[in-house]
């Protein structure tokens, strides 16, 4: 009942002081994870704690998402959503689903070896359409808005990837990438998942995460 309550509502996904509503093991003993909320923001702590996705306790199919996210120089992360499996690793959960990547576009090895892996992207397959690069240091603004195989990225105010998974377009774009997953991301057999939080790189940190699931 108090899902469906939130679900109504619009769901804030931190509560700014702690990782309630969150989770990131399957196994008995909860590891202490990568990640601590710290005056109202929620960040990654690298060398502290086990490596970890953090997942959102409650699923989602349907949503239009905003967050703010900060990295520091070098960072990389990333939001994954529409997962579709956790592959087979035994060490943490590995959600395979679409992902808006997250870095330091000046810095990052990553994401100077293709704009497909610039912040703001589709990452792997869809690059972002935008004439600036995501710096560090900067609180930045973004929106995840998916609706069926309708899927927008937005950074700072402005649509930077738009995009229909069922178009000709998308499969080229998709066939670019040699990741076994590339066709079974773009099917989306499955659209109710979690939000996964991705550690990677560097610290990085989240604020303001509102989701409005949409009917």
């Amino acid at each position: 009942m108090f899902w469906f309550l939130l679900l109504l509502l619009g769901i804030d996904l931190f509560d700014g002081t702690s990782l309630k509503g969150w989770y990131w093991t399957r196994e008995a003993e909860v590891p202490l994870p990568s990640w601590e909320a710290r005056g109202g923001v929620l960040q990654t702590t690298p060398g502290r704690g086990k490596e970890v996705y953090l997942l959102t306790e409650a699923e989602f199919d349907d949503f239009d998402f905003r967050f703010e996210w900060r990295a520091e120089p070098g960072a990389n992360s990333g939001i994954k959503y529409r997962i579709q499996t956790y592959g087979d690793s035994q060490r943490r959960l590995e959600p395979v689903g679409l992902e808006y990547q997250i870095t330091d576009d000046e810095h990052n090895p990553d994401a100077l070896s293709t704009p497909r892996h610039a912040a703001g992207a589709l990452y792997d397959y869809i690059a972002p359409d935008k004439d600036k690069p995501a710096i560090a240091g900067f609180w930045h603004q973004s929106r995840i808005l998916v609706r069926g195989l309708h899927i927008e990225h937005w950074l700072d105010g402005r649509r930077v990837v738009n995009v229909d998974l069922n178009t000709p377009e998308a499969a080229r774009s998709f066939d670019q990438s040699r990741r076994e997953s590339r066709h079974m991301l773009r099917r989306q057999d499955k659209r109710r998942s979690p939000i996964a939080l991705q550690i990677h790189d560097g610290r990085v940190e989240f604020r303001n995460l509102r989701l409005e699931p949409l009917k």
